[in-house]
């Protein structure tokens, strides 16, 4: 697994914690919660598994729903 360090401004940190309270997710920290919403939106944007070609550039593009 690969970690990764961001800030988040102070309006998208309430979103983040009234998404969370009205999802029910209260058993989750914000790390967290916040992970469960990257994850879903990167497979929502990407649901295939992304193949690179040698020179690290997508191959299957056609997957993409951006």
């Amino acid at each position: 697994m690969t970690e990764f360090n961001f800030s988040l401004y102070g309006t998208d940190v309430d979103r983040l914690f009234a998404i969370k309270e009205l999802q029910g997710f209260d058993n989750l920290t914000g790390n967290e919660f916040a992970r469960l919403l990257l994850e879903e939106e990167l497979r929502r944007l990407f649901p295939a598994t992304p193949s690179f070609d040698d020179d690290g550039k997508v191959v299957n593009t056609e997957n993409y729903r951006g």
